[in-house]
């Protein structure tokens, strides 16, 4: 018989000495369902080219080494087996050649195997490539969309669902699942002092919001404190064993396709594994009834899994790839959800929830609303996310867990392994430890900047190329396959890199795969222009979209990347090469044809009309277009009445991506600015875009006065304490800084109080008056709303520096702004 299901998770199990692989999934109906189907895991081997070498009547030996044939290794997983040999062809950078595929009886037998057979004398391939991985890639399935199983359902009291035992497993559609069971949960701990300690503190609340198919709520906050209150949602167990034991009865019960929150890889999971530990107790949530895999040892960048549940933490999915477009300057869930959802969480005192657990529990109302809403938003973030993991999923082809989970570098390297299936390419291997650390010393010339001179212009115009470096890329068939090539050594050498140049006669496998991407990008835009002038619904269109171009965007980027299985540094600086070459060519174009250029940095030009009209840059535009190869393409970003543009700290000279811009409807564009950086406080950022306006409209005076009477303001103590907080990241570990800024400070400070300060974690602060340094005066938001902020550490550092680049070009001086104002010395602050 056959069915159609959409497979969600994966995992692989052997069975009477095979390897089966459990696709756990929904049915078109909705029955939740695993199906079964046996995979046999292999690598690729061949011989050395040196050994190649030895043969004199071919180029490699005619068979596979008789003593491999049935090689058996002992291990600790069990015994380690070649199970069948296989000659094949296939494609190594560029050059065809015969290979041998070897079968293992087992997946990790695989890297075994190829030890040995490296050890005596052979080169070995793709023996790191996931084993559900190449599953998947194998049979062309894309998870989360419409597969068709041929085969029968069978008994198997191992699992919580239907089982299918398939003979045969196809694509039937690219259609992805609709109607999914979201559960999200959320967790409250003891804390007394911050601290993350899963050992010594118990867990309070456990949040749970879901809902099913049809929409239907499911609203629960379990916690073993008894306290008044009238909150239909709210559970009350004996104690947090019995917590525990609860929350896996629902999580059984409920049946979630997907379960979710906000950094629960980090945070949620491995603290309930730790507490479950310290009963004894068995999280077996999965539909195999297997325990929640749950790293407890380090929190930081473990990954939680329960087998057969979908599990995504959506904070992964932004930290790693959905976030590089957020305005936001923090990763909070009070931050993203604010800017994507327009809610922002409950406002409750954290600090505290341990005195009122154990004084005065009649107050943890108002913690239960926070537990349930944190876990509501974490749901409305996945449920909004959701279609754009669904079409990462279907470009890319691997599990959702696993794409999730990767940066970008990642996610490039696994579109490729999926082409490669397709085109019967070997992958490289990646690099090892030596060779990792050599590619790291290797650097290339960046893009060109030409630079601007300070001041206020008008009718400026702004072109950018499409897609620069992907479009340079496949026009001039850059990559590895093509580099320096025998038979085109004659032909178009690389600008500015004599000795550098690619194939002309054969379109290569990654400016191929590359330009597949870009093509259907440009296809999808226009699809969706169609679609969204019919009123039609394109929020999948658009997700599609958005994926293809930080893939297509990324490639660049990866052929750089010294851990790249495709890694080639002369592609990277042959990429930028051409964009410095195209950059200038047309720079000097639009100067020819009377246009004066303001400003160019990478892949944008921002020209004067001048005399000239709108029409005759298009016509401009159009001319550069003509030239161009390939799909390269200039295209036209906007028109703007002014533009300001201000000099470096250091002298006359213009600064680079720093300017700000005039729209004909009154909106500003800021770019560079304070206003879109960390470590500014609100009043300066507010101070700085008022400025700005001010000035792209010719009113300095009036922002001038205005400055001024917010100096006066500050000096008298009007600024609100939420104004004045600083935020800033924390970028490295904390031991590993060599001077202690502010920020440093007041993370150590929380450090010491037994919070856990990792790398990313933004810490704010507000500076006070008092004696010392300014890192001795940096103390935490409430800790400042009994003390006297320092007005003249935010005159001097925060409000004058967001201006005075703007009124110098202007002719003031930050004298001349901060008028009655007298200049401190530097050495009062560091």
């Amino acid at each position: 018989m056959n069915i159609r299901f959409f497979p969600l998770d994966f995992d692989y199990k052997l069975k009477e000495n095979k390897v089966v692989v459990y696709l756990y999934g929904k049915m078109e109906d909705g029955t939740n369902i695993c199906v079964l189907q046996e995979h046999q895991p292999y690598f690729y081997a061949r011989w050395k080219p040196s050994l190649e070498a030895l043969s004199p009547s071919s180029s490699q030996p005619d068979s596979f080494p008789p003593e491999f044939q049935q090689l058996s290794l002992e291990t600790s997983d069990g015994v380690a087996r070649t199970t069948a040999v296989e000659e094949v062809e296939r494609e190594l950078l560029g050059i065809k050649s015969t290979f041998w595929k070897v079968y293992a009886n087992y997946p990790k037998a695989v890297p075994v195997l190829a030890q040995q057979l490296e050890s005596s004398g052979l080169e070995v391939y793709e023996r790191d490539i996931l084993f559900i991985h190449r599953y998947l890639r194998d049979h062309g399935i894309t998870p989360m969309t419409l597969v068709e199983a041929q085969g029968e359902f069978v008994p198997d009291q191992n699992l919580r669902v239907p089982v299918f035992l398939a003979q045969q497993l196809q694509q039937f559609s690219q259609e992805a699942v609709q109607k999914l069971k979201i559960l999200s949960l959320d967790i409250e701990t003891y804390a007394e002092k911050k601290e993350i300690s899963p050992v010594q503190n118990p867990i309070l609340m456990i949040g749970l919001y879901g809902q099913d198919q049809s929409g239907l709520e499911f609203r629960k906050v379990l916690t073993w404190k008894r306290f008044q209150h009238e909150l239909g949602y709210v559970e009350h167990v004996q104690d947090e064993r019995e917590l525990l034991e609860r929350f896996r009865q629902i999580v059984i019960d409920y049946q979630p396709d997907i379960i979710t929150g906000y950094n629960t890889d980090g945070f949620d999971f491995p603290y309930l594994k730790v507490r479950a530990d310290k009963y004894n107790l068995i999280l077996n949530l999965g539909r195999d009834h297997s325990e929640l895999l749950a790293g407890t040892k380090s929190f930081r960048d473990g990954e939680a899994k329960i087998k057969g549940i979908l599990h995504l933490d959506v904070f992964k999915f932004i930290r790693n790839i959905f976030g590089k477009d957020l305005k936001t300057d923090s990763y909070s869930l009070d931050a993203v959800s604010s800017e994507l959802l327009g809610y922002k969480k409950h406002p409750v005192n954290l600090d505290e929830l341990s005195h009122i657990w154990n004084h005065d529990p009649d107050k943890l109302v108002d913690f239960c609303i926070y537990n349930l809403h944190d876990a509501h938003l974490a749901f409305k973030l996945c449920e909004l996310l959701l279609p754009d993991m669904i079409e990462f999923t279907k470009i890319i082809g691997l599990p959702t867990f696993d794409l999730i989970r990767m940066r970008f570098s990642r996610l490039v390297e696994n579109y490729i392994l999926k082409r490669a299936i397709e085109y019967k390419v070997l992958a490289p291997n990646k690099p090892g430890e030596y060779e990792s650390g050599q590619r790291r010393e290797e650097s290339i010339q960046g893009a060109f900047v030409y630079e601007p001179t300070p001041g206020l212009y008008h009718n400026i115009v702004v072109f950018d190329f499409r897609s620069l470096y992907p479009t340079i890329i496949t026009a001039h068939n850059i990559g590895p396959e093509g580099f320096r090539c025998p038979c085109c050594a004659d032909t178009e050498h690389v600008p500015e890199q004599e000795t550098y140049w690619f194939c002309q006669k054969e379109k290569k496998f990654l400016p191929t795969v590359l330009e597949e991407l870009i093509l259907r990008r440009a296809d999808l835009k226009r699809l969706i222009k169609e679609e969204k002038a019919l009123g039609h619904e394109i929020k999948m269109l658009e997700a599609r979209s958005y994926a293809l171009k930080l893939l297509a965007n990324s490639f660049y980027g990866y052929l750089g990347f010294f851990g790249a299985r495709w890694y080639c540094i002369e592609c990277a600086a042959s990429t930028t090469a051409y964009a410095r070459n195209y950059i200038k060519k047309t720079i000097h174009q639009a100067q020819e044809k009377g246009f004066p250029v303001i400003y160019s940095d990478t892949d944008s030009c921002m020209l004067l009309l001048g005399e000239k009209i709108l029409s005759q840059a298009f016509e401009f535009m159009n001319e550069v277009n003509f030239s161009l190869p390939g799909s390269m393409e200039l295209e036209f970003q906007g028109s703007y009445p002014s533009g300001l543009f201000v000099a470096l700290k250091s002298g006359e000279k213009g600064a680079k991506k720093k300017y700000a811009l005039l729209s004909s409807d009154g909106q500003v564009k800021i770019t560079g600015f304070e206003t879109v950086r960390r470590n500014c406080s609100p009043i300066a950022k507010e101070i700085q875009e008022h400025v700005l306006q001010l000035a792209l409209t010719e009113k300095v005076p009036e922002a001038v006065r205005y400055v001024r009477d917010m100096i006066k303001k500050m000096k008298q103590g009007e600024i609100p304490l939420e104004q004045l907080i600083i935020k800033t990241q924390i970028t490295r570990e904390l031991d590993s800084y060599s001077s202690i800024a502010p920020h440093v400070a007041i993370a150590l400070r929380l450090q010491q109080q037994g919070e856990s300060i990792l790398p990313g974690t933004v810490v704010e602060y507000v500076i006070i008056t008092g004696e010392g340094l300014v890192r001795d005066r940096a103390v935490l938001p409430d800790e400042a709303r009994e003390r006297k902020y320092d007005a003249d550490y935010y005159i001097y550092h925060q409000i004058l520096p967001a201006v005075s680049s703007i009124l110098a070009v202007f002719g003031y001086t930050e004298d001349d702004v901060a008028a009655d104002s007298s200049q401190i010395g530097l050495g009062k602050f560091f």
